[in-house]
């Protein structure tokens, strides 16, 4: 069956699958310089004044309300200072692609608190297996780490779990309140507020004695590295998703949900050549492989019902902003 799908569609998916994708490599050699805390400061800083100049002198779009600023401060800090910035510290301990494929929880801690909390999803039988399947393949992704010993790799993943339950908290507690009617804007004022208070975080910790000499900040690596999770996973691949969404079906806007996982198992198994083992990767595809099922059961089979998708693929941002 012939496809015909525009050029500038096509682009956008090569850049939300892409660029998120890649995001988590780019961690990697950030974190490798600079602090996990301080390096998820600066990128939350940067990014979120850039996505507000484009709301409110690229885009000319209203101002928002002093409760629609503090919903942002609220959600901000549970969804990327909570949730977000383990990823940072966990890629200090654990391969860039493994992390990627942790990450992918969120989608189905969302979809549990979809059920469960907000009564917005009918928890179906056709859904049971699925979940089932991405339970089992958890203690094959943690097995590794503890049959050889390595509790630090273990706490690691335990952290980015539970990361990706609050990002999920996040996400869920955004469908509650009232936010700024411009993703741009939502986006925006939650990494400035998360940024701030992983900058205090980072004090508290420490890590502001740890940081490298002022030329380190300069470096190929580090520039590089960080430019790419700004403008290429917080700024194109972000705003890119948000365009799929007004010009796409939904569902298919949210197949990055695993496909970006795959993408960033590629980059740090084939080109990077970050560690594996066969039962680790046997736990990642069966993970992938419930979120998948689980995206598939739930847009084929769930009834249609009016959607704020700025809210629901919230998650999404969760590995790129």
């Amino acid at each position: 069956m012939k496809i015909n799908m525009p050029p500038r569609k096509v682009a956008a998916y090569a850049a939300v699958y892409l660029f998120w994708g890649g995001s988590f490599l780019a961690i990697r050699n950030v974190v490798h310089i600079v602090p996990p805390f301080f390096a998820a400061a600066m990128r939350y800083a940067i990014s979120g004044p850039i996505l507000l100049f484009l709301s409110f002198y690229v885009r000319k779009e209203a101002r928002p309300t002093r409760r629609q600023i503090m919903n942002c401060l609220m959600t901000g800090v549970i969804t990327f200072s909570l949730g977000y910035s383990v990823v940072f510290w966990a890629e200090t301990r654990l391969t860039s692609w493994l992390v990627a494929v942790l990450t992918a929880t969120t989608f189905l801690w969302t979809y549990l608190g979809e059920c469960l909390l907000l009564r917005t999803e009918r928890l179906s039988k056709k859904m049971l297996l699925p979940l089932l399947l991405g339970l089992a393949g958890m203690p094959l992704l943690c097995g590794a780490s503890f049959h050889q010993g390595k509790m630090w790799s273990l706490l690691a993943i335990l952290a980015v779990l539970l990361g990706a339950v609050t990002s999920a908290g996040g996400v869920l507690l955004i469908k509650r309140l009232e936010m700024p009617p411009s993703f741009l804007q939502t986006a925006g004022f939650q990494l400035i507020f998360a940024g701030l208070t992983l900058f205090m975080f980072s004090g508290a910790l420490g890590e502001l004695k740890r940081l490298p000499p002022v030329s380190q900040f300069f470096s190929y690596r580090l520039l590089t590295g960080m430019a790419y999770l700004v403008f290429c996973g917080s700024i194109i691949a972000f705003t890119s998703f948000q365009w799929l969404l007004k010009h796409d079906k939904a569902t298919l806007a949210s197949t990055t949900t695993y496909a970006h996982p795959i993408v960033a198992m590629v980059v740090g198994i084939v080109f990077a050549h970050e560690q594996r083992s066969f039962t680790q990767l046997l736990g990642a595809f069966g993970l992938l492989g419930s979120v998948a099922a689980v995206w598939y059961v739930q847009a084929n089979f769930s009834p249609p019902e009016p959607v704020d998708y700025d809210a629901r693929f919230e998650a999404d941002l969760q590995t790129s902003s």
